[in-house]
C-alpha cells in the first residue's frame, strides 16, 4: 500500500503547526510512545480524528502531496473541538424517550472523559488510591443514571466524585450478577455535589488483583430503592 502524507510528513506537519508529540498523543487519547504508530495507520476514522485535532484537511492527510501553506487553514484551538454536555441538552421528563436520550448523552460523556483521561483512572483521596473507569463504568452508570434528569447532571461532575467521595460502607458483591461476577465486594461511596446534592457511586474491588473500578453513579435524592445498585 502506497505511503500517506500522514505517515511520511506527520511528525514534521506537528513542528510546523507547533504541537509537541505528548501533546498531540493527549489529544488523540493515546500515549506519548504510540505516536509513531499513530502516523502509520491507515484507519479513516482515527485519520480524520487526527486532521481534526490538527486543524488541516482531511484530504491532506490521507494524500500524498507537497506540504501546503498551514496559513490557509490554522489550526483549530484546542479547547473549540471538545465536546460538551450542558445541562440545557438533558431532558428533564420521565418518558422513555427521555430516559434513552440521557443514556445515549451518558455514553458520549464517558466516551470523552476517556479520550481525554487515556490513563481512565482518577486518584480517590479516601481511599488513597485510583479508581478505574471501564466498560462496566459506562453499562451501569448509563443504565441507571439515565431513570432521572438529576442522576444525569451527577455523572456530568465525575471527576470530583471520584477524588473526592468518600466511603460508607462495604457490600458483597452479587455473585448472581452479570457486571458483578468479576469483583469480590463492593464499596459504596458518597459525595455531595453543590446544586445536585447527595451523590452515590458504587466501586467494585476485583477478584483478580483488588483494583478498584467504578461501578455506577446515582444520584441518591432522586432515586427510587429499586434502582440502587447493591
Amino acid at each position: 500500500m502506497n505511503q500517506i502524507y500522514f505517515e511520511v510528513k506527520g511528525e514534521k506537519l506537528l513542528k510546523r503547526i507547533g504541537i509537541t508529540k505528548s501533546e498531540f498523543a493527549r489529544r488523540m487519547g493515546i500515549h506519548r510512545q504510540n505516536v509513531g504508530a499513530l502516523f502509520r495507520t491507515k484507519n479513516l476514522n482515527t485519520i480524520y480524528k487526527a486532521a481534526h485535532v490538527l486543524g488541516v484537511p482531511f484530504e491532506l492527510l490521507v494524500g500524498y502531496i507537497e506540504e501546503p501553506d498551514l496559513s490557509e487553514f490554522p489550526p483549530v484551538p484546542y479547547e473549540e473541538v471538545i465536546w460538551e454536555i450542558t445541562e440545557d441538552d438533558i431532558p428533564r421528563g420521565d418518558s422513555v424517550e427521555d430516559m434513552r436520550q440521557r443514556q445515549s448523552l451518558i455514553y458520549q460523556f464517558y466516551r470523552e472523559w476517556k479520550r481525554r483521561n487515556p490513563d481512565q483512572k482518577k486518584y480517590n483521596m479516601a481511599l488513597k488510591e485510583d479508581i478505574n473507569i471501564r466498560a462496566v463504568s459506562l453499562d451501569e452508570t448509563a443504565a441507571h443514571a439515565s431513570q432521572s434528569y438529576l442522576s444525569t447532571i451527577a455523572v456530568l461532575q465525575l471527576d470530583a466524585i471520584l477524588t473526592n467521595a468518600r466511603l460508607v460502607r462495604k457490600s458483597p458483591s452479587k455473585p448472581k450478577t452479570k457486571n458483578q461476577r468479576p469483583f469480590e465486594s463492593m464499596l459504596i461511596m458518597e459525595h455531595v455535589c453543590p446544586g445536585i446534592g447527595r451523590i452515590k457511586m458504587t466501586v467494585g474491588v476485583k477478584r483478580s488483583d483488588k483494583s478498584k473500578v467504578q461501578y455506577c453513579i446515582t444520584s441518591i435524592d432522586t432515586d427510587k430503592i429499586k434502582q440502587e445498585v447493591v
